[in-house]
């Protein structure tokens, strides 16, 4: 299943370097990269704690665009992540634009702190989702695993028998007692794009996950 690939950053700084002056140094170290220092600090003012944007100058003819990043927490002054990247020439970018701006912004930067006195490393999550990165509690996984392995004469829809759905509320259940956390949103992309289930039954099963994760919160709570 294509996604969006996630960027995390760990920068250890020395005495009084902010992230702007780590931008600033990797810009005038490497090519195709741009540090807008104006632009930037006015980023840094609407989030309200450090922040800064690069910009991609047609890194191996890539789309020009803006790398936006950000402080994850306010606990973890060094731990930063990029919550988006923005074209600058046109509309909307491509999961594929996007992911390879971002992993080619990833692969530079890591690089560069790789090489350089300001020591720090950069996480990238892998563009192409499998089951284990959308379930990652392994017990979660397999029950929904079972689930999907029932039985049917269409593999390609939706398992409706009362006996395929108590595998799915089980499957929902185990979210609840494992404290699992979950996308729904991925499972229903995965559903129909990497099982190819019809769109209405991914709705269906996202929908039944999402109501059973409801109820189950309050009879907890009862």
């Amino acid at each position: 299943m294509k996604a969006y690939v996630e960027i995390r950053i760990h920068l250890n700084p020395n005495d009084r370097e902010t992230l702007h002056d780590a931008l600033g140094h990797f810009t005038r170290d490497t090519n195709h990269w741009i540090f807008p220092k104006k632009e930037s600090e006015t980023y840094q003012e609407h989030t309200g704690s450090e922040a800064g944007y690069v910009i991609c100058d047609a890194v191996d003819g890539h789309e020009s665009a803006l790398v936006a990043i950000a402080s994850q927490q306010p606990k973890l002054p060094n731990i930063f992540y990029v919550p988006n990247i923005v074209p600058r020439n046109c509309f909307l970018l491509t999961v594929e634009q996007y992911n390879a701006i971002g992993l080619a912004f990833a692969s530079d930067f890591g690089n560069w702190l790789r090489a350089c006195s300001l020591k720090g490393n950069v996480h990238c999550s892998n563009p192409e989702k499998t089951l284990t990165d959308i379930i990652t509690a392994e017990k979660c996984r397999r029950f929904f695993e079972r689930y999907l392995n029932c039985p049917s004469w269409n593999p390609s829809s939706i398992r409706i028998r009362p006996s395929d759905i108590e595998k799915l509320d089980v499957f929902i259940c185990a979210l609840i007692r494992y404290g699992a956390k979950v996308s729904l949103d991925e499972i229903e992309k995965y559903l129909i794009e990497d099982q190819k289930w019809k769109t209405t039954d991914a709705a269906w099963v996202r929908n039944r996950i999402e109501i059973g994760l409801d109820v189950l919160k309050v009879d907890r709570r009862f």
